[in-house]
């Protein structure tokens, strides 16, 4: 199960934002998170988790961390 404070942990090691929080925007000028750190992201994530994320599923409509985090935990 994916957890709030691991989530936000893995999220400020690879947009390298110290502050990073749910409201961010995950690309462009918000966290401006890349594409590669969003794949290793979600790598390290699925392995801290004992998880398994399709990342297929993970589309467009995300923008924000807080959105990213509801659609890997189902809320």
């Amino acid at each position: 199960m994916v957890e709030v404070e691991g989530f936000l942990r893995l999220l400020r090691k690879y947009s390298k934002a110290p502050d990073a929080g749910m409201e961010d925007v995950l690309f462009g000028g918000g966290l401006d998170l890349s594409s590669i750190g969003f794949t290793e992201m979600i790598m390290e994530l699925e392995e801290e988790c004992d998880a398994e994320i399709d990342i297929d599923d993970l589309d467009a409509s995300i923008r924000t961390a807080g959105q990213l985090f509801a659609r890997l935990t189902g809320g």
